[in-house]
């Protein structure tokens, strides 16, 4: 069971999920985005300057979308909110709709994953020890004698073997494991399953928090980063890395000012031929040490439009709107929010093109 609720508006909750939204509204980082305060009949609670998912430990879940003045999106306020994100997160494919920020989250991962499998997963050495047919590596004596006093056509030894059972891949193969049990979606469940074959030699992550510790941020992992984030959100800030088919009450936020901004540079961007559009985002991941258990996550979204012609990089979503072709004046605002106004013309020229 889901409810649809703008930015902005609240909701009433009963006790038991309002003691979980009061925590999530608690918890640091969710200072000016959540709120929540007890009434008679229950806990009122409300997202503001943020858009995203609330979800709760009976399954059920809000869907924070975006308020756009005098614009309707087909009936369908969510689906403004995923053509942003599909624009902002530069992600080609044909649009889809999906039920809830969680799903798009899950077709990122997939995305993204999907590139990686195509430059090639990285490998690493590690030390194996066995009792083998030949010799390789070095004699461990004394496990040798032990074990090969009677066996002598074999020898045990220690060596190394260059593969792709590293604690990056690990995780992957574990995320995978777990949204394919918690997707909902038919099509993300198919792309789940695709990938997860496509690691079979991989074994599953048996301490993510080990390794997690053990991951390698270096630049040759640098094509790891993204899918590392969503690993990291998926299996710690959701907590779907157990073996229940549940998960932890948590807040997905991304603060609607940083769409907005990213939202109206990309799409002035492709009306440019002079630089190249980059959006780079990072999840903060924080869980409650309280007896129920929430967690807070907030995904920051950068952004800069780099000028070959003038070795420049551009941060300001306004100009980027005004320098664009065809876009000179920034339309009227209502209470003064520029980026929204922009925002939603660019939106309303979506909507006339699907």
């Amino acid at each position: 069971m889901y409810t649809t609720l703008c930015e902005g508006d609240s909701v009433k909750l009963d006790r038991r999920l309002g003691a979980q939204a009061m925590l999530m509204a608690r918890m640091p980082g969710a200072e000016g985005l959540l709120s929540a305060f007890e009434t008679p009949r229950g806990t009122e609670f409300k997202a503001e300057g943020c858009i995203g998912q609330i979800f709760f430990d009976d399954m059920s879940y809000l869907n924070v979308v975006p308020r756009i003045p005098n614009l309707e999106w087909k009936g369908d306020s969510g689906g403004m909110l995923i053509e942003m994100l599909y624009s902002v997160f530069g992600m080609e494919t044909a649009r889809e709709s999906y039920a809830n920020l969680f799903e798009f989250c899950v077709k990122i991962f997939i995305d993204n994953v999907n590139v990686l499998l195509r430059r090639g997963l990285r490998s690493k050495y590690h030390s194996v020890e066995g009792n083998e047919k030949a010799f390789k590596g070095r004699i461990m004596f004394n496990e040798h004698i032990r074990q090969n006093f009677i066996h002598k056509e074999r020898i045990y030894v220690e060596y190394e073997t260059y593969s792709q059972d590293r604690p990056e891949n690990r995780l992957i193969k574990s995320t995978l494991e777990a949204l394919v049990r918690r997707t909902a979606d038919n099509r993300n469940k198919k792309g789940l399953k695709s990938l997860y074959m496509n690691m079979e030699e991989i074994p599953e992550s048996e301490d993510i928090d080990r390794d997690f510790g053990r991951c390698v941020g270096d630049r040759n992992m640098a094509d790891y980063e993204a899918v590392m984030m969503w690993c990291n959100i998926f299996l710690k800030g959701m907590g779907l890395g157990g073996s229940s088919a549940g998960s932890l009450p948590y807040a997905l936020l991304i603060r609607t000012d940083s769409l907005f901004g990213a939202y109206v540079a990309r799409k002035s961007s492709q009306k440019r031929t002079d630089g190249a559009f980059l959006t780079k985002y990072k999840a903060y991941v924080k869980t409650s040490d309280d007896t129920i258990g929430v967690s807070l996550i907030t995904i920051d979204l950068d952004w800069n439009f780099y000028n070959r012609e003038k070795d420049t990089s551009e941060t300001d979503a306004e100009l980027m709107f005004m320098s664009a072709p065809g876009y000179r004046v920034i339309p009227r605002a209502r209470d003064g929010d520029r980026l929204r106004a922009m925002a939603g013309s660019y939106l309303a020229d979506a909507m006339v093109q699907t």
